[in-house]
């Protein structure tokens, strides 16, 4: 079976999200569990010198969404940045969800030719295989893995399943 770039965008990344968003609702549990104030998890650090956990999981939506965008030629929503809880995180990744499932398979055609090109890099640009393979993907999992880290070091009780999320597992005959 062959697979397709809306397989790895539309599908996946939703996957992956509909799994970071059990994280959060695992770190609210756990901050109820242990009465405290469920968004101080959003001004968590790994370093000093590193954005905080809500801006690990605004840059993992945006890069969702931004990929999906990039490579359709469709407008993504535009969400402030403005995140003061986790229940307003939530919501951010459900309408990313919301947005990349609205997205068909006919929308990626000629992806790998599109020009992507970002403020912050003036005058180059990546064709869109290249920006899949070597930006989008992995810039999507590092920040996801970021928070997860941040949640897991915390004592957030979370493992590699609620990283995966879901999983097509076939049972045998």
């Amino acid at each position: 079976m062959k697979h397709s770039v809306h397989d790895l965008i539309a599908v996946q990344f939703s996957r992956s999200l509909l799994g970071l968003k059990g994280l959060l609702l695992k770190a609210r549990a756990h901050a109820e569990t242990r009465k405290f104030d469920e968004n101080l998890f959003l001004q968590l650090r790994v370093a000093p010198d590193m954005f905080p956990f809500v801006k690990q999981i605004q840059i993992t939506t945006d890069g969702a969404k931004g990929a999906a965008a990039r490579l359709t030629g469709k407008t993504a929503p535009v969400f402030a940045d403005n995140e003061t809880t986790l229940t307003q995180l939530i919501e951010r990744i459900e309408r990313t969800v919301e947005f990349l499932q609205s997205t068909s398979e006919k929308d990626y055609e000629g992806y790998e030719l599109r020009t992507v090109s970002f403020p912050w890099n003036p005058g180059k640009h990546l064709q869109g295989f290249d920006y899949l393979s070597s930006h989008a993907i992995p810039n999507f999992y590092f920040h996801m893995t970021t928070a997860y880290t941040l949640l897991r070091s915390s004592g957030v009780e979370v493992g590699k399943g609620d990283f995966l999320g879901e999983q097509n597992w076939i049972k045998e005959a």
